[in-house]
């Protein structure tokens, strides 16, 4: 004969007596929270789940409730003890007792929680993240690239009304050295739940330009240490240790280092930090012009320092010479004069003649020879002369070229060629197909804007 059937209600009695009877009153539990949810009651309503490490594989899962007399007190001094957030995503343990209601089922009623076990945890999650990116080899691939000698072109990721985002821009562009900087917000969350994605998204879109610009900047400004959790992240990491320009970060923290850091190019503490950095390469790349054109200017006054002396000392060695010549000439003058005295007596008037000609001669053969002297002296003054004006020109063009060069890169130069810019909603029109009829279109060229519609 077939017994009486349990109602559900009486089973789930059954089962919830059976529960209260055989476990014990507490018990302590380690899971991860993949959901976390707060009422306007103030209740605080979990999911935990255990996952397997290699796999994870989703091996256990269960709800758990902290009562809001109970949730006041929890919160603040997890977060307090920990530095992180209570949220989804981190492992915690907690006491809790086991409830089993005959309409909500089993759950977990949480009436405590060691902090110390999460933050050993995060610990080890971090290092876990730090040896994975090791063996991959990546950890160091954005520390490899070369960083440009004259960052310009910077892109940003960051919140657009973030205080530090206005503190960096500030320092950039009101720079007491006249540097010119342009700087391209990419916009992103910078703490809770949509960090990761919202970053990796603005890394993705800047990816798309990354000729356009020369560095990455990752900042935000002061928090507290729980919103730092999202940049020990490593899809975050990943992104960031293949990018192929230099990330630089300044994501405000005095002590810890996160693995955003550590895998970023260049690493520091906060975004006015950051700005300092970058105004510090074109200082040190100014010193260096300045350097050089002391030492040019200075070498170009040796050679014209050397090449006056030689001039000088060429010129009273030729002096010397055309005086000893000339004394010669004058000996051999005086000597002819006496030999044709002696000959004169005996000869006839075509004797004379041959005498005011060999003198004409002898005169000429000096002039010519002190024409020849002196023309010498001045072609190697001229060559002397030409020699430092043209290593003068060449300091000046080769200065000129690299100050071109960079004015030639600037975007107004490019919108100069008679490129231009269409955004469509603040947005860069990049695929005309995405545009449909009626859309309102900003032009930008190299001199002002024009709006249109778009109506086919």
């Amino acid at each position: 004969m077939r017994p009486d059937p349990l109602s559900l209600f009486e089973l789930n009695h059954l089962i919830k007596n059976l529960i209260r009877d055989g476990l014990a009153p507490a018990y302590w539990v380690v899971g991860e929270i993949s959901e976390l949810k707060i009422n306007a009651s103030g209740h605080c309503y979990l999911e935990l789940i255990e996952k397997n490490e290699k796999t994870d594989y989703i091996k256990a899962r269960s709800r758990a409730t902290i009562w809001s007399s109970n949730f006041r007190m929890i919160k603040p001094y997890f977060e307090s003890s920990t530095g992180t957030a209570l949220s989804a995503g981190i492992k915690i343990m907690v006491r809790a007792t086991v409830d089993f209601h005959e309409v909500y089922g089993l759950s977990l009623n949480i009436i405590d929680i060691e902090p110390t076990f999460t933050v050993g945890e995060l610990a080890r999650q971090k290092q876990l993240i730090i040896n994975r990116l090791t063996e991959e080899g990546v950890v160091d691939m954005n520390k490899e690239l070369e960083f440009p000698r004259l960052p310009k072109h910077i892109a940003v990721i960051s919140s657009k009304t973030a205080a530090g985002f206005g503190d960096f821009c500030d320092q950039l562009q009101n720079n007491d050295y006249g540097f010119k900087f342009y700087i391209k917000l990419f916009p992103a969350f910078m703490q809770g739940e949509e960090t990761e994605n919202s970053i990796i998204s603005a890394l993705e879109q800047i990816h798309r330009y990354d000729k356009y610009f020369d560095v990455a900047v990752i900042i935000r400004g002061g928090g507290s240490q729980a919103d730092l959790a999202s940049f020990n992240n490593y899809r975050l990491a990943v992104h960031i240790a293949q990018f192929p320009i230099p990330v630089i970060t300044g994501i405000g923290h005095e002590q810890d280092e996160t693995v955003t850091d550590i895998v970023a190019h260049t690493s520091l503490k906060t975004p006015t930090a950051v700005a300092e950095f970058i105004i510090g390469n074109f200082l040190e790349e100014k010193g260096l012009l300045e350097e050089y054109a002391a030492m040019l200017a200075e070498h170009a006054g040796m050679i014209v320092e050397e090449q006056k002396e030689r001039i000088q000392q060429t010129a009273i060695l030729f002096s010397q010479s055309a005086r000893k010549q000339l004394s010669a000439f004058e000996r051999f003058i005086d000597n002819k004069k006496i030999s044709l005295a002696y000959v004169s007596r005996n000869k006839t008037e075509s004797g004379f003649s041959a005498f005011r000609e060999i003198t004409k001669n002898i005169a000429l053969l000096v002039r010519s020879k002190m024409l020849k002297s002196t023309h010498r002296l001045d072609l190697m003054k001229n060559s002397a002369l030409q020699l430092t004006r043209s290593k003068i020109s060449l300091v000046r063009y080769r200065l000129n070229e690299l100050e071109n060069r960079n004015l030639y890169l600037s975007p107004s130069e490019i919108l100069k060629r008679g490129y231009s810019i269409t955004r469509c909603n603040n947005r860069v029109v990049k695929d005309a197909s995405a545009l449909k009829e009626g859309d309102m279109l900003e032009t930008i060229f190299y001199k002002g804007n024009r709006k249109s519609r778009v109506a086919d």
